[in-house]
């Protein structure tokens, strides 16, 4: 059985929709990006700062979150020189298809986001 993701600190109830919280643990463009790259694979930190174009702090503070909920693994590969590698738990390649419908939505439907979306 995948991981749950550790977002809901309260008891859902019949007035909570259960995409409201897929949707916070994703929303953000950063979270996005780096959820995307780590489809293809593990990744260093350097490898996904020049792939999705985050800044140092933004990247740091995403794969931290993404780890912290479930998405994300952080693995430590040596200490000398320090590598640390990022990858996808289950329940984040269980977002492939999502993702890949809300694009496939978003094509069909010819949405464009004119403007950049501010991050949190």
């Amino acid at each position: 059985m995948p991981a749950r993701l550790k977002l809901r600190t309260i008891e859902p109830d019949a007035d909570r929709c259960p995409a409201v919280g897929a949707i916070k643990a994703i929303v953000t463009e950063s979270r996005l990006l780096v959820v995307r790259h780590l489809f293809t694979g593990p990744k260093g930190f350097n490898e996904l700062l020049r792939a999705s174009g985050i800044n140092s702090k933004t990247l740091s503070a995403t794969l931290k979150f993404l780890e912290q909920n479930g998405i994300v693994r952080r693995e430590v590969i040596s200490t000398a020189p320090f590598s640390v590698q990022y990858s996808l738990t289950a329940s984040g390649l269980e977002l492939e298809p999502a993702l890949e419908g809300l694009g496939n939505w978003a094509d069909a439907h010819h949405v464009v986001i004119t403007q950049k979306i501010p991050s949190r």
